[in-house]
């Protein structure tokens, strides 16, 4: 058994006698190199999950590209490409491409050319690494952004604070038998993770499609149907009235406050709160400082729907989540719509899956694409399609909607339970073998 030795590094704990202690500054050099002349108009893009990769495959969209390439910094094979605005979240990969970045990221190579640079990258992607960073961030960002983030943090890592920090670094044969050891299995264990990911996507897409034909269709197969005069609608059921938007209810477009008003106060329905919830949740997270004139102008309460009005992508506006409970004092973000109805046709619990229907999706896209920039108007929210059963009707579809999403949602939180295991199982794999807590035989 090798005997170890306390590294004095609280997130390393112990070590293997013969490893090192360096500094990553005397492990590691970051190359500064500009794009300028421009030499690759192949833009990287970075994130925690799918590590670096050409901006055209990044998931879920992001910030626009800068026209100008000379403004980037250049990535070559085998760079540890490091977002120093992300870290602490993971944002560290180990670059395929040659190509530009942005000049925010850090690309590190080992200083000794014999060291193994995926030995250096298995480090960074330790949970335990990245929380050690934690105390060094400058720079603390709040603020609400287009696609909802609330008082999001980032903290930037100075590259001189990186640099001055230990890590373990053992012979580079023994590097080498570590990381080849890691290229091995941590393959393996991506490809477990993925196949729930995609297990959870398919029943996420499962769900929307029960919740679809539910809202358009109706519970019986047997029902005389009719034109909606809808076409990416199609048939409905006969006695089913359609209407618009606009003559269910009132729109009104949400609060717009500066910076500094967040993080304390009254609740504050946030742009999140709405695109990740069919229901509003009844303890929200946001907090704003607001008047009571505020509070009535942007109040939430049973029966109103929320949208999402603005974003970075045509595909995430008008997303919806419907009030099951007033939520007192309380406000909500200038980047929603929030509409009211004076109509007692459309009942809350009927709303709350009717608007979060996939189908809407094509009345979106479709008008969206009529715009030149990402923002759903009142006018054009209020000729959103809306489908009328009688209200008991609604209520017995929203019921058996109720429990059969409440079926899906379980076994998709099991599966989420399995990918945060599985996770953690890496992540703590890495750590052993790359302290020298398990050795490579």
């Amino acid at each position: 058994m090798t005997e170890m030795k306390d590294s004095g590094v609280a997130w390393i704990n112990t070590i293997p006698k013969k490893w090192k202690l360096k500094k990553i500054k005397y492990a590691l050099k970051n190359r500064n190199e500009n794009n300028n002349p421009i030499r690759s108009k192949n833009i990287l893009s970075l994130t925690a999950k799918q590590g670096v990769i050409p901006l055209e495959e990044k998931e879920g969209g992001g910030n626009k590209p800068k026209e100008d390439y000379s403004a980037y910094k250049l990535a070559y094979p085998n760079d540890i490409v490091m977002n120093s605005m992300n870290v602490l979240s993971g944002s560290v990969g180990l670059s395929k491409y040659f190509g530009c970045v942005s000049p925010v990221y850090y690309m590190l190579r080992p200083i000794d050319e014999k060291d193994d640079v995926r030995y250096y990258n298995y480090i960074f992607q330790t949970t335990v690494f990245q929380r050690s960073l934690l105390g060094l961030g400058n720079g603390i960002l709040m603020k609400e952004s287009d696609n909802g983030k609330l008082n999001t943090i980032r903290m930037r890592i100075p590259l001189d604070k990186l640099g001055n920090l230990l890590i373990p670094v053992p012979d580079s044969s023994i590097q080498r038998k570590i990381a080849d050891y890691l290229d091995s299995i941590i393959p393996n264990i991506d490809m477990l993770l993925a196949d729930i990911e995609k297990q959870i996507e398919t029943l996420e897409e499962y769900k929307k499609s029960i919740i679809t034909e539910a809202v358009t269709k109706g519970l019986d197969p047997d029902v005389e149907m009719k034109d909606s005069g809808i076409s990416y609608i199609g048939n409905i059921p006969k006695h089913w009235k359609v209407t618009n938007l606009k003559y269910l209810g009132k729109c009104q477009n949400g609060i717009s406050k500066g910076g500094e008003y967040f993080g304390n106060g009254f609740p504050f329905v946030s742009y999140g709160d709405v695109y990740k919830n069919y229901s509003i949740p009844q303890n929200v997270d946001g907090l704003i400082m607001s008047t009571k004139t505020e509070q009535n102008i942007y109040s939430v309460k049973y029966g109103d729907v929320f949208f999402t009005r603005t974003s970075e992508t045509i595909e995430e506006i008008g997303f919806a989540s419907t009030c099951l409970k007033s939520i007192d004092n309380s406000v909500f973000a200038g980047f929603l719509i929030r509409f009211r109805p004076t109509s007692s046709d459309l009942i809350p619990e009927f709303s709350k899956f009717y608007f979060r229907s996939n189908i809407h999706r094509k009345f979106f896209v479709k008008e969206m694409n009529l715009v030149t920039r990402a923002s759903l108007s009142q006018n054009l929210l209020g000729r959103l399609p809306v489908l009328l059963p009688p209200l008991c009707e609604q209520q017995i579809i929203a019921k058996n909607l109720e429990k059969k999403c409440a079926e899906i949602d379980g076994a998709i939180e099991e599966k989420k339970e399995q990918l945060e295991t599985l996770e953690q199982y890496k992540k703590s794999l890495i750590y052993e073998y790359v302290t020298g807590k398990k050795e490579v035989k």
